[in-house]
Formats: structure tokens, sequence, C-alpha cells
């Protein structure tokens, strides 16, 4: 520890603070010790130089520790929440009061901003474990006694809840009995909590007390701890084990604690900690497969310890996440469509704000969607929810509502921007924004095979193939394919060895299907992102509706045209609200319709196969609009390598997830693992 000046060490309740005072010591570093009144032990001021203050007197206390000459401090020991009454703050801690809100009171919260309050006054921070590297709870058995398969389920059941309640700062820790949760750790702490259980407790084995570290602690400033106290009290409960999150908690004395369980007849486990879990949300297919680029960014970036939750489609899916509800639910645009459909909204948002609770993530990712997501942001914040929140894809404020850039501030904590002239649209208002560059460039727009895709659909090498993009939700669907199929049947008089092929995405798939069925000349539907390459590979040209898709052909240098119907309300809201001259982002990045698009009364048939026709038959035009749609897209996608590894970044720094691989998760993820002997 060296001699960097006195180590302060501010004493609470429990054998902790005698515990630094003698390792200080053994180190050769002199310990001052501030014991709080009501809280530490009184007779350690008979081992050390001391003084005593009222947890309130924060002014008092800085003094007093410069007087000792302290440099660093310590928080060691357990303080009862206290009441703003009982506080008693001097003028100091009045302000600093006044400053963070009494609603701080009692939660990590406040002890964040106590901990800001001291590095204020140049008092450095150190953690308990830091001086006391022993104390840190190790993987695997403290004694000879190992939890049965019904105790390891009650364990993975309390890790679930104690999470939880972690999550919104209620307490670390869970008492699960034959997979009932007996209690949970509230203001009066561990040992109250256990003396509850002792009332409430079941017939049959006893139950398993479960301490965990909370999502985002400090872990300088308050991480779970045991002692020989706590296996006592678990006993005289009625208990047969306590499990603790290992390298996220404190063990005190772990042989005594060992040899003290075993002659009381109980189990102390040490927790392999979980991966870290990353919630997202994607309301639609292009969010999908942002959601499952960055999936795998993550997986690369922790080489594989990551977890994931929250709901997508197939793209995530494939990446091992498990939708909480399916996507197509929560796919849809515009307002007369949404409002048939705002009673499954609101209940998909509280489900997902419900999940977030229960499952305590690192950190939650939004992505696109703003309509959806903005709401789940709200409940979140709405709930208490500490998690970071990370809106993955800006808004377009500056196409349309300027002013929603200071309500999306207050709604999430960071966000993650495609487009380089974004972030300060946001910044001025307080939100955090990153410039993490356009996805398509990671796409395998450009990479598909094109002769094995006719070869394989029996398409001839010298026949036309023209892709129709319909759309990805419902709606757009059924609005759009019966216009593009009248334009492909058009083009199909001048072209006619024509073959139509239609990529589609999980959420429209059985649309599309359906919607097809009765064609004269049936298309080809195929479905994964893949064979979406590939068609675009095998294309001569495109019909597509406006959206991502635009830019993952011009990626693909495959001439389109984009076409766009909604319903006639929605069209004229978006009229009113709408400031910039086009609807395709490559023609707003060109200044000029270098795209053919097509919108609302403007968007038949006639006009759509008539551009479309002319991108086939004229080299010249076909020619100039690849030179100039690759000119735009270059000058759009930003200059990085990999955006999801950049968006990767950010979602890991606020969720504190380690870059280093973690341990594999043998019980902290709910899996039964295999009791240690």
């Amino acid at each position: 520890m060296g001699d960097a000046g006195k180590i302060g060490i501010i004493a609470g309740g429990g054998d902790l603070p005698r515990l630094l005072v003698s390792a200080c010591r053994a180190a050769g570093r002199e310990p001052f010790v501030l014991l709080l009144e009501g809280y530490a032990d009184p007779t350690l001021a008979a081992e050390a130089p001391h003084a005593a203050v009222r947890l309130g007197a924060l002014g008092e206390a800085f003094r007093v520790l410069k007087d000792a000459g302290v440099a660093e401090v310590v928080f060691a020991g357990s303080i009862r929440r206290p009441s703003l009454a009982a506080l008693k703050p001097d003028a100091r801690g009045a302000a600093f009061l006044a400053r963070v809100g009494g609603k701080a009171l009692g939660d990590d919260g406040l002890l964040r901003a106590v901990a800001a309050e001291f590095a204020r006054e140049g008092l450095a921070l150190k953690g308990a474990h830091e001086i006391l590297s022993d104390i840190l709870a190790r993987e695997g058995l403290y004694g000879t006694l190992a939890p049965d398969a019904d105790a390891l389920a009650d364990i993975a059941r309390g890790v679930e809840v104690a999470k939880g309640i972690g999550a919104l700062d209620v307490g670390q820790g869970a008492v699960v009995q034959q997979g009932i949760v007996l209690a949970v750790e509230a203001v009066e702490g561990t040992d109250r909590m256990l003396a509850r259980c002792a009332e409430v407790k079941r017939e049959g084995p006893g139950g398993v007390l479960v301490k965990v570290c909370k999502p985002g602690q400090d872990r300088r400033l308050d991480l779970p701890t045991i002692g020989v106290d706590t296996v006592e009290a678990a006993a005289a409960a009625g208990l047969r084990g306590i499990a603790v999150e290992a390298g996220a908690a404190l063990v005190l004395d772990a042989a005594a604690v060992g040899a003290r369980a075993d002659a009381l007849g109980l189990f102390v486990q040490g927790l392999a900690a979980a991966p870290p879990l990353v919630y997202l949300v994607a309301g639609e297919p292009s969010g999908d497969i942002l959601g499952a680029r960055l999936m795998q960014a993550l997986k690369r970036r922790t080489g594989g310890a990551v977890r994931f939750a929250g709901v997508g489609g197939e793209s995530m899916a494939e990446e091992g996440l498990v939708s909480l509800f399916p996507q197509a639910d929560i796919a849809v645009m515009g307002l007369a469509e949404v409002v048939p459909k705002i009673p499954t909204v609101l209940r998909r948002v509280r489900a997902v704000a419900d999940d977030v609770a229960a499952k305590a993530p690192a950190v939650v990712v939004t992505i696109d969607s703003l309509g959806f997501n903005g709401r789940v942001a709200k409940a979140l914040k709405a709930q208490g929810s500490r998690v970071p929140r990370v809106h993955y894809v800006a808004p377009m404020v500056w196409a349309w509502k300027p002013g929603r850039a200071k309500t999306i501030a207050r709604q999430f904590d960071h966000l993650l921007c495609l487009l380089g002239f974004e972030p300060p649209y946001f910044t001025p208002h307080g939100l955090a924004a990153t410039h993490v560059g356009h996805p398509v460039i990671e796409g395998g727009a450009g990479k598909g095979d094109g002769d094995d895709f006719r070869a394989r659909h029996g398409i001839a090498p010298a026949d036309t193939v023209l892709c129709v993009l319909p759309g990805s939700r419902r709606n757009e669907v059924v609005r759009m394919l019966p216009v593009l199929k009248a334009a492909a049947d058009l083009l199909r008089a001048r072209h006619p060895d024509l073959q139509v092929v239609i990529p589609t995405v999980a959420t429209v798939a059985d649309t599309v299907v359906a919607e097809t069925r009765s064609w004269a000349r049936p298309p080809h539907v195929v479905r994964g992102e893949a064979e979406r390459w590939n068609a675009f590979a095998a294309a001569d040209a495109a019909l597509a509706t406006s959206g991502t898709v635009a830019l993952e052909l011009a990626r693909a240098r495959v001439p389109f045209v984009v076409g766009y119907r909604g319903s006639p309300i929605s069209a004229w809201l978006a009229r009113k609200m709408i400031s910039i001259k086009y609807a395709t982002l490559l023609n707003h990045v060109a200044d000029r319709m270098i795209v053919p698009e097509f919108l609302q009364e403007a968007c038949t048939p006639e006009a759509l196969a008539a551009a479309a026709d002319r991108l086939l038959c004229d080299g010249a035009a076909r020619a100039a609009f690849l030179d100039e749609t690759g000119a735009a897209l270059t000058a759009l996608v930003g200059p990085f390598a990999s955006p999801s590894d950049r968006a990767a970044e950010v979602v890991m720094r606020l969720g504190r997830i380690a870059v280093a691989p973690l341990p594999a998760p043998p019980h902290m993820d709910g899996d039964t693992p295999t009791p240690e002997a």
C-alpha cells in the first residue's frame, strides 16, 4: 500500500472495520477510523486513532479527516438506511442533500454521490477488497457440504430475484425455499431479513440465502458481505445454505465461515460470476439486422462472455436471442396503421419494461423504432430503473420535428448515430452522442453469388431479373405489393423473359406468400439474409419500397427505383411535418434526385415501370445511376471499417462490460451445475 499518508476507515457496523485496521497496520500504513455514531462498534476507539461523527455531519467529517492527514478513505461496515430526520445534517451535509435530493437516501445513488463529494475534497476512494484482497468471495465451497439439485434450483431463482431487486437499488439478497421467495433484502438489512424468514419458512428442506452485487454497483462502495454471524443467523432461520457471487462479495474470515457452516450443517457456495446481460429491443427487420451485427461485435470483443435478452427477429435469433414476443407485434409504421395496434403496443411496452426489471441487465440497447422504444425508455425511467439506456439509430430530427431532440435527451443516456452530421442535434440538450458509421458497409450486399442463385432457382443466365422489395412491415406490403406487381407486369410486356424475385423477412414472409399466390407468373420468394444478397447479385434492376434497402441496393450496385404509399392520413401528416425534399437518403446526401422516387399519388405502376425500364435499357443512364449512387453512399457511410464494433465499444463502456473473457457461468445464468465434491 505504500506510505501515501494515512488511510481513513469510514466505519459502520460489523467486523470489517476492525479487519481493515489490522490489515493497514500489517502493511505499515497507519489507519485513522471515523466512527459513524450509532453504527460503528465503539470498542474500535481503543484500536486506532479515531473520531466520531454523525452520519449527516459531512462538513465535520471532512475537517476531521484532513486534520488527521488522511489521503485515502475506505467505506467499511453496514449502515442502516436512515430517515432524513435521523441524519441531522450539518451545513455541508444539508447543502449536499439539497443538491442530490432527499429521494437518494438509502440507495446506491446516495453512496455514489457521497463518493463524488469525497473526491471533490481530494480524498481518494479505495475498496475494502483492495486492502484485504483475500476477503473477496472465491468460486467453490467454503467447508465440506455442497448444495444438492433442489438447492441449486433455489440458488438460480435467488440470483434472478436478487439481481432484479439490485437493479431497482433495493437490496442485494434474497431467500428462496423450494422455489418460493421467502424474503428479499430491503431497508432492514440481511440479519432482520433472515429473522423474518424464520417466521415464514415452509416444511421440508430449508431455504437458501443468495447475495449478489447490484448491477452497475461501484464495487469500492458496497459489496454484499457475509461472515460467521451471517452463517449463524442463517442456521437460526432454518436455512440450509448460503450462496454469494464470486469476485463481487466479501467473505470475512473464510476459514471460520467454512468451519462454522460445517458445524451447523450448512453449505456456503461461491458462485462463478455470470457473463453480463445485454438487453436489446429491435422493433423492425432493419433494426433486427443492426442488432444481430451488434451481438456479433459484442461476442468478438468479450470472447463470447456475454448474454442477450430482449426483442428481435430472425437475424438476432440466429445470434442466440430468444425474443420476448414476435417482432411483428410492433413492426408497424404510420399514424393510421399504428392506431388499431395501440393496445397491443402498450402491452408490449409494459412487458419489455417488466422483463428488464426482472432480468437486471448491464445495459439496455433500443434499436430504431422510436415510437415503441421511446415508450420503453420512458417506462423504464418511470420505474426508477438505473440500467443505462442506449438508443441505436438517431431519430431524423434534421428531417422533421427538430424539437424532439430535447425530449429524446430526457429518455436516453447515450445515442449511437449512423450519420456524421447527427450528434450536434442532440449534444446541446445534454445527450451524449457518438457517430459510429452506417452499418450498410458491414452487410453482405455486394458479396452475393448471382450465378449460383440463378442456377438454384431455375433462372436462365440471359433472363432479366427484377428484385421487388415491398417493405418489412405488413401494412407496407399490403399497400405496396399490388402496385409493384402491376409495375412488374408492365415491364414484362417489354421484357418477356422477366423473372421477379422477392427477398423477404420473417415479419412479412407469410403475408408476401399469401399475396403472391394468385399471381399468373409466381415470383421467387426467398428468405434469409444470405439469399437476399444472392438475389441482389442476380438482379438487373429493382423496385423498392423506401427504406434502408435503398442503401443495400446501392452497395450491391443494383439500379433501382423507389416508391412509397402510406395511408392518406399518414401522408398528409408527413407533408405537414417533414422539411426535407427527398425520401431517399442518397438523394438527400446528393441534394438532387439521383434515385428515381415516386411517393403517394405519384407512386403508380406506370411511373415505376417507366423509370425501371430506362435503367434496364439505357446504358448511359444505368452507368450514371451507379456512379452517382456510389459516390453518395461513400459520403454517407463514414470512414469506419466496422460501425458495429464502434457501437459495441460504447455499449460495453456504459454497461461496464470487460473486454477480457469472464469465467464460464455455472450458476448465475440459471444453469444447473454439478455440485462440487
